[in-house]
């Protein structure tokens, strides 16, 4: 037992001749590995040794051991992530990281050319950033950041794949406009307004200098952010074309209120009870219809007055003309027939005829109806030597107008007046007086009136 013990330990030593230097770094090794504490198994594992039984041959079989490397102990001191940081460096690159993203707010047409580059060199230079980033929070910026750009990205590809789209209004663009006029108080030249607050006169300041948080670029001390009053008093009103008017075409907005049916608790029916009741009995004046003010009688009233200022106007032009002589009455037909509205064509101008210089809403009403006298026929329409524009009513007393009036091809256009050509129509015809009487217009009642146009 004794001499084959030895004769192995003698075998054991001759393969494995190790030199004092590599058994001091073999040591050192399993020091190491045993400080770790990662493999709690190893040590148990690595110290128990194989052994054969008395009479077996001698095993051959060693552990597998790590050659040494060449640059010795320098690998085992890898320098380790400190996440200890200044706050001056954080500050630094919330600071680049948020100039990052605001260029990319207030200018987005430049991240959506066709040419990529914007979005490269930003993704560069946010890798550059990031490589210096040891905290959550500038993480947390850089990924809003990386939101951003990815939105660019999406509507960079929609503009490439749909065609050019720059006819439309981009409306994410739209809504960071608004949002950039109301937080930086524009519309107001004076920095020093006491409309302005506090945040949007140091917004308008060139450089802040100070980096603040997202929730104080957002929202100022007045929620100046979303002051929707600021953006309609200086950017939409100042726009607005539409005269300030009474609300005389808001007629058919009103609604009729149905009354409320009251539901009554009966009594037990008894036969005995009985009252005979007869029908209501109806009359040929109870089928009149009782409003004088809708489309048909207007019309109609509109068409009386329109024969009887053309007859007497007529009447007048003659008697005239009549106690002058023919030099004369060639002489004076032209403002004879100005002073009392005719036109070469024999009818009334349609100008003085429609305008009210009393009301520019029933100016507007006269044209709506005088439109509908000619739709349907009983009005026509021409032009006189001068290109103004004539009406007259249609005569059906022979037997050849209707094919005439059949025969005739329909023109629709398109007549548009605003206040300021009301005015200029009345200074030019120097009109004082409206040919077609002024209407009584009823108080809005509201909703609950009795009738449409109430």
């Amino acid at each position: 037992m004794t001499d084959i013990a030895s004769t192995r330990r003698s075998a054991n030593a001759t393969r494995n001749p190790l030199s004092p230097v590599t058994a001091e770094m073999e040591n050192r090794r399993s020091l190491s590995v045993r400080g770790a504490g990662d493999a709690p198994g190893a040590a148990g594992s690595s110290s128990r040794k194989r052994t054969s039984d008395v009479g077996s041959e001698p095993s051959t079989s060693r552990r597998r051991t790590r050659d040494p490397s060449p640059e010795g102990d320098d690998q085992s001191d890898i320098e380790e992530y400190n996440p200890a940081q200044s706050m001056q460096q954080r500050r630094q690159i919330q600071q680049s990281m948020r100039e990052m993203q605001n260029q990319m707010r207030e200018n987005p047409d430049e991240y959506l050319q066709a040419d990529p580059q914007a979005l490269l060199d930003y993704f560069n230079q946010s890798d550059r950033i990031l490589k210096n980033v040891r905290q959550t929070g500038e993480a947390a910026i850089d990924s809003r950041g990386l939101v951003i750009a990815a939105d660019l990205s999406a509507r960079r590809v929609q503009r490439l794949t749909s065609g050019n789209v720059g006819n439309g209004v981009d409306v994410d663009e739209f809504v960071s406009k608004c949002i950039t006029y109301m937080l930086q108080g524009r519309g107001i030249e004076d920095d020093q307004a006491t409309e302005l607050s506090s945040t949007q006169r140091r917004r308008r300041q060139p450089n802040r200098g100070a980096l603040g948080s997202d929730d104080e670029d957002g929202v100022g001390d007045d929620g100046d952010m979303m002051n929707w009053a600021h953006l309609g008093r200086f950017a939409c009103i100042p726009a607005v074309r539409r005269p300030a008017l009474p609300g005389f075409l808001l007629g058919p907005l009103s609604i009729e209120k149905k009354a409320r049916k009251i539901t009554k608790r009966s009594a037990p029916f008894r036969v005995n009870n009985l009252l005979e009741v007869r029908p209501a009995e109806l009359r040929a004046e109870d089928l009149k219809k009782s409003d004088k003010n809708d489309l048909p009688s207007i019309c109609k009233k509109i068409h009386v007055q329109l024969e009887a200022a053309q007859e007497e106007a007529q009447d007048a032009v003659e008697k005239a003309l009549d106690q002058l002589s023919e030099e004369q009455a060639a002489e004076q037909q032209g403002p004879l027939m100005e002073r009392y509205a005719l036109r070469s064509t024999g009818g009334i101008d349609l100008l003085r005829f429609v305008v009210n210089p009393h009301s520019f809403g029933q100016t507007v009403e006269n044209m709506f109806y005088i439109s509908f006298l000619i739709r349907e026929g009983t009005v026509k329409l021409e032009f006189d030597d001068d290109g103004l524009p004539a009406i007259e009513p249609v005569r059906k007393n022979s037997s050849a107008e209707p094919s005439r009036s059949k025969a005739a091809m329909r023109h629709q256009a398109i007549m548009s007046i605003d206040m300021a050509t009301w005015r200029d129509i009345i200074d030019a015809f120097d009109i004082k007086e409206p040919m077609i009487p002024s209407r009584q217009e009823d108080a809005q009642q509201g909703p609950g009136a009795r009738g449409w146009y109430s």
